[in-house]
């Protein structure tokens, strides 16, 4: 099975910690790499090739409310 890479951002971010809840417990995602600059905004960014992980965040409340987007 072939697996896809995605990188899913945060933008206005230079930082942010997603925890996303699974079951009784969540699962923390670390969004790294953001830059607020003269020439523009970098987004925070987090890439995973786990289809686990892909669907944990697909179906979150963050993704869903478009604060995590899929860059």
């Amino acid at each position: 099975m072939k697996r896809n890479m995605k990188t899913y951002a945060i933008y206005g971010l230079m930082e942010y910690l997603a925890r996303i809840p699974v079951g009784g417990t969540s699962v923390d995602v670390h969004f790294t790499g953001g830059q607020l600059s003269g020439f523009g905004i970098r987004p925070a960014t987090y890439s995973t090739d786990d289809p686990v992980m892909q669907r944990l965040i697909e179906r979150s409340q963050h993704y869903r409310s478009q604060r995590i987007r899929l860059l």
